[in-house]
């Protein structure tokens, strides 16, 4: 659910007209007394630097080789100049350190920090992000994934923070929108709008929903993943969990239905306005897809004995989430947010509506 500033671990990436490998830091920035520590840690010189492409953050997010021919990933990011992606990757260190083995992740190297700037190490991935539309084949290769990552025991060892409290406190879009009428919610979705009493209780539900002992990722996206040939890689882990093993299936799935599937339904087609007017939505297949992900939820062996309430929640809470990100106006440096999120609302929303209140 958070849409923050992650780097992810690939070597090469589908463009996204969202990122751009340009607006990063790059290891010629660093400062010198930085870059001789780093090299220091490696016992080897950095000779060549490739700036991913995918992701959103303004930090370094590197592959580097080094003068042994390895190669490493590189994150960096200084409080002063990025402090909310510097205080994401200290969150990162802490957990990537901690989880377990059997995590399908990069394998973290090592951390630096000076108290201003954070540095991460992890092995570097010949990956890249699922393209979108989602390719059938691929999807069917991260839902696997997502069957593992559940069944790694160790989530109160770590320890990770339970996530009810953390989700129920975030989910409360739609009472904000009961309480702050949002304008254009019977032209975005004519259900919602009939149905907004029962979604404000249905949100209600997401702490219990969220009840567990599994892993949770908690911003499971197309860009928190790497593809290989032979794994699926899940990466950047701030928001790490402890809770009911299919709730990164439910957030991918939404986000899947924003996104769209190949062959089966198009993706979401948002715009909205700079002068605050009301969106413009292109999307007819809100039915289809909210059959598909029903069907696709069910079928999964993570989605099979999910009680038809605590489903609802969760979709319905981040259905609401991301209704009240997007009608408000976008944050510093990602003008796309609140198009994106409105298109996450209503695959969450069509989703809902195809379970039924």
């Amino acid at each position: 659910m958070p849409d923050d500033v992650a780097t992810t671990a690939v070597v090469r990436s589908p463009e996204d007209p969202r990122a751009h490998a340009s607006d990063r830091l790059r290891w010629a920035q660093l400062p010198a007394e930085l870059r001789d520590e780093i090299e220091a840690t490696m016992n080897a010189r950095v000779v060549e630097e490739v700036s991913v492409v995918s992701g959103f953050s303004p930090g370094m997010g590197s592959l580097v080789r080094l003068s042994t021919g390895d190669q490493v990933f590189l994150k960096a990011a200084r409080t002063l100049d990025a402090p909310e992606c510097a205080d994401l990757h200290r969150a990162e260190a802490k957990i990537s350190v901690r989880l377990p083995a059997a995590v399908p992740m990069p394998r973290f190297l090592w951390g630096h920090g000076d108290g201003d700037w954070i540095v991460l190490a992890y092995e570097a991935i010949d990956g890249y992000p699922p393209r979108v539309p989602w390719d059938p084949a691929v999807l069917g290769r991260v839902l696997d994934t997502l069957d593992d990552l559940a069944r790694v025991p160790g989530a109160r060892q770590i320890p990770l923070p339970p996530a009810g409290p953390q989700l129920a406190s975030a989910t409360i879009g739609w009472g904000r929108v009961q309480r702050e009428p949002y304008p254009h919610l019977e032209l975005v979705s004519p259900w919602a709008a009939q149905h907004l009493d029962r979604l404000v209780e249905t949100e209600l539900g997401v702490l219990v929903a969220c009840e567990g002992e599994s892993i949770v990722h908690g911003d499971m996206r197309a860009q928190n993943l790497a593809v290989t040939d032979d794994h699926v890689y899940v990466l950047d882990w701030p928001h790490a969990m402890r809770g009911a093993g299919w709730l990164d299936l439910a957030h991918l799935l939404v986000t899947v239905g924003a996104q769209g599937v190949e062959g089966v339904f198009e993706p979401v087609d948002v715009e909205i306005p700079c002068d605050g007017g009301p969106p413009v939505v292109h999307w007819d297949d809100a039915e289809r897809a909210g059959a598909w992900l029903t069907a696709v939820f069910d079928d999964h062996p993570l989605g099979a004995e999910v009680h038809p309430e605590d489903l609802r929640s969760i979709v319905g809470g981040y259905a609401g989430f991301s209704l009240d990100t997007a009608r408000r106006p976008a944050p510093p440096g990602r003008p796309w947010l609140p198009e994106r999120a409105l298109s996450q609302a209503l695959a969450g929303l069509a989703w809902l509506e195809h379970l039924g209140l």
